[in-house]
């Protein structure tokens, strides 16, 4: 069942995120349908459309939390920023397709 996730992150820049994505690595995780990520009035925003939400889980525990901890350790990078993170998700039965 398709998982949806959006992530509001106040305070966080385009460099900010780029400093993670570059340590997520080249490739596609696998079980990611859609990804679209941008400014917004209090930050950046991320939307995510996974085939379920193991794959998120899987991509989360396997590869963000590492990516973010390498970026923590960069200049320009606040992790303390994460404090105000919000997240939603909804599941293939709140999803119109």
């Amino acid at each position: 069942m398709p998982f949806g996730v959006v992530q509001d992150m106040p305070g966080v820049t385009e460099q900010e995120y780029r400093q993670v994505e570059k340590h997520l690595g080249p490739d596609r995780p696998p079980g990611l349908l859609a990804h679209v990520a941008g400014p917004s009035e209090e930050g950046w925003r991320i939307v995510n459309v996974w085939v379920d939400e193991a794959a998120f889980r899987r991509f989360q525990s396997e590869r963000l939390v590492r990516a973010a901890g390498l970026a923590a350790q960069e200049d320009g990078f606040d992790p303390t920023k994460a404090a105000k993170f919000r997240s939603a998700s909804v599941d293939g039965a709140e999803m119109p397709f």
